[in-house]
């Protein structure tokens, strides 16, 4: 993951925000730039006729494209209000090294320490399967779990998950199905490493597992254990 310059000036981006009253995605455009602060138009809900003028202290997950098509993405937070010629919302300018970059078929995998309810039918016997898995890692694109060795599953078969994700002081459920891609041999603890993507998965699902892994990386990054 390589960090990247902030958007241009006349820029359009996109606020994404996962919880409370203002949850959606919002578009603007970049206006002006400080040191201290991005200056963008009030945000527009596509389809919507009003902006909305989100209120101080509204976190946000910035994302905008940069010219060769990779997504880039940021943590920040509304700062106030200004006018200039225009009434324009001040946004928290991250530093650059909290800028970051993935290409577009790129999702961030960051490791998650959470116990996962699973649910599947055995190909073999048609018997529906309940276990409880580990998880190892997780992007917005798929995820990565540990299960017993003697689990009965196979590449390609679509598995139902449920699992709770801690996010900005709270926890949500995330529910969905996935396809298994791969499957690891035993390791000497008697599990298996069993690779997924998401086969059925809401977008406000995909977007907080997305947030999640942003605000993840930081973390790891901050505490010197992240090798990206």
């Amino acid at each position: 993951m390589r960090t990247l310059a902030y958007p241009d000036i006349g820029q359009t981006i996109t606020l994404v925000i996962t919880d409370g009253y203002y949850e959606g995605r919002y578009q603007a455009r970049v206006q002006d730039m400080e040191e201290d602060g991005i200056f963008i138009e009030i945000p527009l809900k596509p389809g919507a006729i009003m902006p909305t003028n989100l209120p101080t202290e509204q976190s946000a997950l910035v994302q905008y494209r940069a010219a060769d098509g990779a997504l880039c993405t940021f943590q920040t937070e509304v700062q106030g209000r200004d006018v200039r010629q225009i009434p324009l919302l001040k946004l928290l300018k991250p530093d650059e090294e909290h800028i970051y970059r993935q290409q577009r078929r790129e999702f961030l995998r960051v490791p998650i320490m959470a116990t996962f309810q699973l649910i599947f039918v055995d190909n073999e016997t048609k018997e529906i399967i309940n276990a409880d898995a580990y998880g190892y890692d997780i992007s917005g694109g798929g995820l990565s779990l540990r299960v017993q060795h003697d689990l009965p599953m196979r590449s390609e078969d679509i598995i139902g998950f449920r699992f709770r994700l801690p996010l900005e002081s709270m926890t949500h459920e995330i529910v969905g199905k996935a396809r298994v891609i791969r499957i690891a041999p035993q390791d000497r603890h008697g599990y298996k490493l069993v690779s997924l993507k998401y086969y059925e998965l809401s977008e406000r699902d995909r977007q907080r597992i997305i947030q999640y892994s942003f605000r993840r990386q930081i973390e790891l990054r901050d505490k010197g254990l992240s090798n990206r």
